[in-house]
């Protein structure tokens, strides 16, 4: 990987989705290694409990699908410490089911959160960064980018998008001092499910099983690792699931199309019932 070592003690980070998942997994990980962790999320209640368990971790209730929560996030942060040497954008929303049975509203749901929320962050952060010379910016994304799959066609839609903005600001920042990353893991045992369905679990909520997956921390180790010795790059988590980059090539590609097409019925009905069964009580996805 090369470069210089950047160890995390010391430096002013702000991590967004930090209630659950990866996010509460990278606060606690940076906080223990010596960071201040600015960590936000919407249900003020949860995060203030959060705070609680993780010592250290600084919570600023935010919404990220809203500009001036997102302006007042990145305003408070600097008023405190002068300075953000980090911002993990991991808060993210999925949808279970087919486009056909989308709303307008499940649409604009993630690309908010999803994309604009991601983009507009950064954009508020890197003048900051620019002026000092140094920074990362680093966006938690998904491996679902290099496979799209039904139910989940909308969510990879706006995974790729925000990984097209990462290379276009890494290319666009290079040799300014702001590394720009991304982490795209596959399937994590997180929430995922439970808020694909528009479910807001409380902390501890027994009735909320998570979806089937590795360990958040160990896309927590990826987002440290990256942070430390990172130049800029896009990760994938495990390094596998890179593999589907391969899918790009014209061949394997259209022998994907082809698999997926006659799977992508059964797969649809399939990711629904999967999360509801997760998710006892949430909204029924049909």
């Amino acid at each position: 990987m090369g470069g210089v070592s950047r160890p995390p003690a010391g430096r002013i980070v702000v991590v967004t989705g930090v209630t659950a998942g990866i996010g509460r997994a990278v606060a606690r990980r940076l906080l223990a290694a010596g960071a201040t962790v600015v960590g936000c999320a919407r249900d003020a209640g949860r995060l203030d409990r959060v705070a609680e368990e993780v010592p250290g971790l600084v919570p600023v209730p935010c919404d990220v699908r809203d500009p001036a929560q997102r302006a007042a996030l990145i305003e408070r942060t600097l008023d405190r410490y002068d300075r953000i040497d980090v911002l993990v954008s991991n808060a993210g929303v999925g949808h279970v089911g087919a486009v056909v049975d989308m709303t307008a509203d499940d649409v604009e749901r993630l690309v908010r959160t999803n994309v604009a929320g991601a983009i507009d962050l950064s954009r508020l952060v890197l003048p900051h960064m620019l002026r000092r010379h140094d920074g990362d910016i680093l966006v938690v994304s998904s491996s679902a980018i290099w496979l799209p799959l039904p139910p989940l066609t909308v969510y990879a839609a706006t995974k790729c998008g925000v990984d097209g903005f990462v290379r276009g600001l890494r290319r666009e920042v290079a040799g300014d001092g702001v590394r720009v990353h991304s982490v795209n893991p596959g399937f994590v045992a997180t929430e995922f499910l439970a808020r694909a369905l528009r479910h807001r679990p409380a902390e501890g909520d027994p009735g909320v099983r998570p979806a089937p997956g590795m360990d958040p921390d160990r896309v927590a180790r990826a987002v440290d690792r990256e942070l430390r010795h990172g130049r800029g790059r896009t990760v994938a988590v495990p390094r596998v699931m890179g593999l589907g980059r391969l899918l790009d090539l014209p061949g394997l590609g259209h022998a994907a199309d082809a698999g997926i097409r006659l799977a992508s019925g059964p797969l649809a009905r399939l990711g629904p019932l999967i999360a509801q069964r997760r998710t006892p009580g949430a909204a029924d996805p049909g």
